[in-house]
């Protein structure tokens, strides 16, 4: 392979003349797999061809899995818990090959992996393509792709620390950490810089000659422990998505906890498919409701309350438990029988918003009462018209009062329990 130009400054012309072995010339190659990992040497970054590759394999995987299940099922009725085990068992294993090898120091080559994993995070939870990505991971329990890829190399490095000074895979590290110390590109420097580059804190690697197991294995620990904060952080910091701050993960047995990243038990515990997808929607921001703004303060008073009763800021905790529009409150007694009958259970009044936000988290996230609170809330958002924002779509979403929102609900036919619910008009694209 020929690294850089070949014949003069600025050229990456083949040289004319070849090498030869046993009386054969050896043929000039640009781009040759080693091992399963494509280097390319006339390329910025030599993994781009791999990191290519693997984002058509696994759109290709992704099409043809998660993708072929849902649409063999009916569209939207696979459930997320079935989508996250094929991601795991079919789709990791491509997005995380060679990360011991390709370190993600370029980002127009992580993009190509990055982008494709969102598309699918999003189809599995079924939210839309503006969706926020902290709330990917915290309702999935799935890692940051390069989190989960860093860790990966991370480990490599614990195995080359463990061969003995003489083994080649140790003498080429060492060399990697010189090239570090005296400025240049290397293995070892590349993971340092990715390290550094997160979105969190986390603490440096340290040069070769003061890195031990224990130190290592340290900062695999700190870094996962770093990316929950960030998490959880995100989540809270995000303004459309109030109903999520502050959540505690209920359990089988004793009290809720307070859990960063966990597949959440209204994904599973949700069995009916239209009440799943509407309360994920409402949990994680799809929704459009006026009230909820960063800077309330800058907007008349008129534009933010709600567009049913006009008596407060349109808000969830407002519009499922205050709002006085007819379709939600008979709603609303049909859950209070619910809630009555079935658990013993009063919905007590909510006298502020804040009494109303905080009742509305109690039911969503308790493992007894959060199915009766999804078929309500899917009753009134289906009478809100889903507050401008199609609920079946899965990558993809339209603005509301749009010609293609009108002509939607023209052949949408979920039925009134959300039972026979079908997708119109998605639109998917996939790079493959």
């Amino acid at each position: 392979m020929v690294f850089g130009p070949c014949q003069g400054p600025g050229t990456l012309d083949v040289p004319t003349s070849n090498l030869v072995l046993g009386g054969q010339p050896v043929p000039w190659r640009k781009e040759y797999k080693y091992v399963g990992v494509i280097f390319n040497s006339t390329t910025r970054d030599i993994f781009r061809s791999h990191y290519k590759l693997k984002h058509e394999t696994t759109a290709y995987v992704f099409w043809k899995t998660i993708l072929g299940c849902d649409h063999y099922v009916g569209r939207g009725h696979l459930p997320p818990e079935v989508g996250r085990q094929l991601y795991y068992a079919l789709v990791d294993c491509h997005l995380t090959h060679g990360c011991d090898v390709a370190v993600d120091v370029d980002e127009t080559s992580f993009a190509l992996l990055n982008g494709i994993n969102l598309v699918i995070l999003r189809r599995i939870l079924g939210v839309g393509k503006r969706s926020g990505i902290a709330q990917l991971y915290s309702e999935l329990g799935i890692y940051p792709l390069r989190v989960r890829r860093v860790l990966l190399a991370l480990r490599y490095l614990a195995y080359l620390l463990d061969q003995p000074e003489s083994h080649s895979a140790w003498k080429a590290l060492y060399e990697a950490d010189s090239l570090r110390n005296t400025g240049h590109s290397s293995w070892y420097g590349d993971i340092a810089v990715v390290l550094r580059d997160l979105p969190f804190a986390t603490p440096a690697l340290p040069p070769l000659a003061d890195l031990s197991s224990a130190i290592l294995d340290n900062l695999q620990k700190q870094l996962v422990i770093a990316m929950k904060q960030w998490v959880i952080g995100s989540v809270e910091s995000m303004v459309s998505i109030p109903l999520l701050h502050g959540r505690l993960e209920p359990q089988e047995t004793g009290a809720p906890k307070r859990i960063p990243l966990c597949q959440r038990h209204y994904l599973s515990a949700v069995t009916v498919t239209g009440h799943r997808l509407a309360l994920t929607r409402l949990l994680c921001g799809s929704f459009y409701f006026r009230g909820l703004r960063s800077n309330p303060e800058i907007h008349p008073a008129a534009s933010l309350s709600c567009r049913k009763c006009g008596g407060a800021l349109e808000t969830p905790g407002h519009v499922l438990l205050q709002c006085r529009d007819v379709q939600t409150v008979a709603a609303r007694e049909v859950l209070k029988e619910s809630l009555m009958l079935d658990f013993g259970m009063t919905l007590r009044a909510s006298v502020t918003a804040a009494d109303a936000h905080l009742v509305l988290q109690e039911l969503i996230f308790n493992l007894h009462t959060v199915a009766p609170v999804a078929r309500f809330i899917y009753k009134v958002v289906r009478a809100w018209r889903f507050f401008g924002r199609r609920l079946p779509t899965m990558v993809s979403e339209l603005a509301p009062d749009t010609d293609e929102e009108a002509d939607f609900w023209d052949f949408e036919t979920a039925t009134e329990d959300g039972s026979d619910f079908e997708l119109g008009g998605m639109d998917m694209e996939i790079d493959i």
